[in-house]
């Protein structure tokens, strides 16, 4: 049998892009990459013909890899043109987008050679019935000389490709940890995939989004869900307002979009997939925590990565903003939407308090009842006590005169009383709270003055809040009262409360400490008060702030924004630089769109008077519940240090919850570090390699996520959801928080380098 020798060929412009994207983190990386190229293989031959029965067998041991299928195959064409080419892909159509390929990137066999030194293919078309045996070694590949063997073979009638890849000796694979890996993957397609003879697919959807018990469902065909989502809908309903909801036969603007969507409430996290087939764990701002899984056929990965591009995640944050209000309008139908926090909460960030009517309100003497009763019944009680002093209302309530009692904490409260306000003629018996013995600037203390000066001056140049601060005692132990004037705010502070006491008390015997324990008393006891009036919370401030921020910053490179690479590589092709040189160059123009972590350094070394403040503010307080409302950062801009990594020993108490803090990269700083200095909510998700941070803006407008994917899986389970705000922002380094639960993960062992791929960009989560 003859052999002969054929060209390893390289597309340099395309070579270009997919290192600039760094495309292979993990050295798992030829068995998930081999195993899709399996997968498109058979949607390509069911495109075909659809009465064979597929299949695709996984064979793994430390020292090889061994994927077949019986797809379409290749012609000895196609393993020049394509599969040896890298850069070059025959799936790169409108017939294979059709047909749900996953990969479009022509990536062929570069994936195999991170860990494997000899890779065989034998291939048999379904189309012509050629089969072809290439077999090449790592240590023989040139762009130069030709250097793949082939061989052309008898046919045998048996479409099909079978790829062996052989490892070296020093990146022998772990088979349990290869096979959870590609598990997650394949596990959902309807093709049997069998690793070492066990079925790892055809999975029920349920295994990763667990119905609800139901109470109550809703099933309409063609539903419109919002302005451009319509859907079959299948949506179930708890007794305590937990929501699992199926959108399948999708239409978006008009066009159809195949695949499905199954939510459940709580989640937080997405698993997302094209035709079945895992492609990343993401996440997007949704006021239920929507997660679970988006199989989409509009969604694409970026190159060789286990991510969807930034279009696909906008894409499920749009549609999010219509189901999270079609869900609202469901939810409000029902005695439900009583149990339902993130319910009120999106009635409140809309101003649909319309939508309330099924909420219940205390009533003293009796039962709870609805607030559509309250406003609509002549019988029902019409007075409502704003406070909570048991006294007045054991003093004012009767059988003969009942009392509404509003909740004592939101989103409830806020419902309540805007429902109430707005749609029932009830007489208020408030207990407000009180200010005795009011002082102007003339009647301060020295500390005083300090105090009210350093409010004065943070809240002006940090929130854009002109206000006007004085003293007095305040009833009910309150520390700070704030109200609204016409062109300012009115700040009282309370003397003889104990945290005002604490700052005051600061400023007469650790001056040196008054400033940043003053920027730490406005970020957690003042903004609470006074966020409503911030400027860029409300829709217009918001606009005006994100036209200062540059709007996109993916750290992937287009074809027309490739800076020098091209000339690199040009340089390598014409002889004038070695291989050597032009990698060394390459990774040097790429280097911004990875984190590299060495050392963590203790955050006491860095920013102590933070954890002390934090912890003092806590303890005056009285504090036992983390806030994950919307919080402005935590600012020391007259702070340096070139730590990447700062951590809270586990004897030391921690800073909001968090004992880890990991510094984004200079460019994300640069580009949108004013993004962190207004206030804003916090979410963080992780699943597999990837760790998700969402930071939303308070006005709720939009949001920026940071996206993370390392070399090795995170050392949890999937999961994630909402977290108090904890950003740190010092002169040249901004750290974002690492919940506890992932921090071993980014944490380096000594001699341990953490490297991170970086993608960041702008969320829009509410249109006009």
């Amino acid at each position: 049998m003859n052999t002969e020798l054929i060209p390893f060929q390289i597309e340099t412009q395309r070579v270009v892009e997919l290192l600039a994207k760094q495309i292979y983190q993990s050295p798992l990386a030829l068995l998930r990459e081999n195993t899709q190229n399996a997968f498109d293989a058979i949607r390509l031959r069911l495109a075909h013909d659809d009465n064979f029965q597929p299949r695709i067998n996984i064979q793994l041991a430390p020292d090889r890899i061994t994927i077949s299928d019986n797809g379409i195959g290749m012609t000895p064409n196609d393993l020049i043109k394509h599969y040896w080419t890298a850069g070059s892909s025959s799936k790169n159509n409108e017939l294979a987008r059709e047909a749900g390929v996953v990969g479009t990137f022509g990536i062929g066999a570069m994936a195999n050679f991170g860990i494997a030194d000899t890779l065989t293919v034998e291939t048999e078309s379904a189309l012509t019935g050629e089969r072809t045996f290439c077999k090449a070694e790592k240590a023989k590949l040139s762009i130069k000389e030709d250097c793949i063997e082939r061989q052309i073979l008898p046919t045998t009638s048996q479409a099909g490709t079978e790829i062996t890849a052989y490892i070296t000796s020093d990146s022998y694979i772990n088979i349990q940890q290869a096979r959870d890996y590609i598990s997650d993957f394949v596990f959902l397609i309807d093709t049997p995939v069998y690793l070492n003879g066990e079925l790892i697919s055809q999975k029920s959807i349920e295994s990763v989004v667990s119905p609800v018990s139901e109470t109550w469902r809703y099933n309409q065909s063609t539903q419109k869900i919002g302005e451009r989502l319509t859907a079959d809908v299948l949506l179930i309903l708890s007794n305590n307002a937990d929501v699992w909801i199926q959108l399948t036969n999708l239409i978006w603007s008009g066009r159809t979009m195949p695949g499905r969507l199954v939510l459940r409430s709580g989640l937080s996290v997405f698993r997302t997939f094209r035709s079945g087939f895992g492609l990343a764990t993401a996440s997007v701002s949704s006021v239920y925590q929507f997660g679970g899984v988006a199989d989409l056929l509009v969604l694409e990965p970026t190159a060789g990565r286990e991510a969807i591009t930034v279009d696909g995640l906008q894409l499920l944050q749009s549609m999010m903003v219509e189901i999270d209000s079609f869900t609202s309008t469901i939810v409000a139908d029902r005695d439900e939407c009583d149990s339902s926090t993130p319910f009120m909460n999106w009635v409140i960030s809309h101003n649909r308090y319309d939508l309330c009517g099924r909420m219940k309100i205390n009533v003293t003497p009796g039962d709870r009842i609805s607030l559509y009763e309250v406003a609509n019944s002549h019988t029902s009680p019409k007075r409502l006590y704003e406070e909570n002093d048991q006294g007045v209302i054991n003093m004012l309530a009767s059988d003969d005169t009942p009392l509404l009692v509003l909740a004592r904490s939101n989103p409830r409260r806020t419902c309540e009383q805007n429902y109430l306000n707005r749609y029932a003629s009830i007489e208020v018996i408030s207990n407000s709270p009180i200010v005795t013995n009011r002082r102007k600037y003339n009647q301060f203390s020295i500390s005083e003055s300090g105090l009210s000066y350093r409010l004065e001056s943070i809240l002006e140049k940090d929130y854009f809040l002109k206000s006007n601060v004085d003293f007095g005692i305040i009833s009910h132990d309150l520390p700070v009262l704030s109200q609204k004037e016409a062109e300012s705010i009115c700040i009282t502070l309370n003397p003889e409360n104990q945290t005002v006491r604490l700052i005051l008390g600061i400023y007469e015997t650790e001056y040196d400490a008054f400033g940043s324990m003053v920027k730490d008393f406005v970020r957690t006891v003042i903004f609470p008060r006074v966020a409503d009036f911030v400027p860029s919370s409300t829709r217009q401030g918001a606009e005006a702030f994100l036209k200062t921020i540059r709007c996109r910053e993916l750290f992937e490179y287009a074809d027309d924004d490739l800076g020098n690479l091209p000339k690199i590589w040009e340089e390598y092709d014409a002889g004038l630089i070695t291989m050597e040189q032009a990698v060394q160059r390459s990774q040097v123009a790429v280097r911004s769109s990875i984190q590299v972590v060495e050392v963590a350094t203790r955050a006491n070394d860095v920013v102590q008077d933070i954890i002390e403040n934090e912890q003092a503010l806590l303890n005056a307080t009285a504090e036992t519940v983390l806030n994950i409302d919307p919080s402005p950062a935590i600012t020391r801009l007259e702070l340096e240090t070139p730590a990447k990594l700062l951590v809270i020993d586990d004897d030391q108490p921690p800073l909001r919850g968090y004992r880890c803090f990991l510094s984004i990269t200079n460019k994300v700083r640069e580009e949108m570090g004013e993004f962190f200095l207004q206030p804003h909510r916090t979410s963080v998700v992780w699943g597999g390699q990837k760790t998700l941070f969402i930071f939303l803006h308070h006005s709720g407008q939009f949001g920026l996520y940071y996206d993370l994917q390392t070399r090795e899986p995170v050392e949890a389970p999937a999961g994630g959801g909402s977290y108090p705000t904890a950003t740190i922002i010092l002169k040249d380094r901004l750290f974002i928080p690492i919940p506890d639960e992932i921090r071993k993960s980014f944490i380096p062992s000594p001699g341990e380098r953490k490297r991170f791929e970086v993608r960041a960009d702008i969320l829009r989560t509410e249109y006009s």
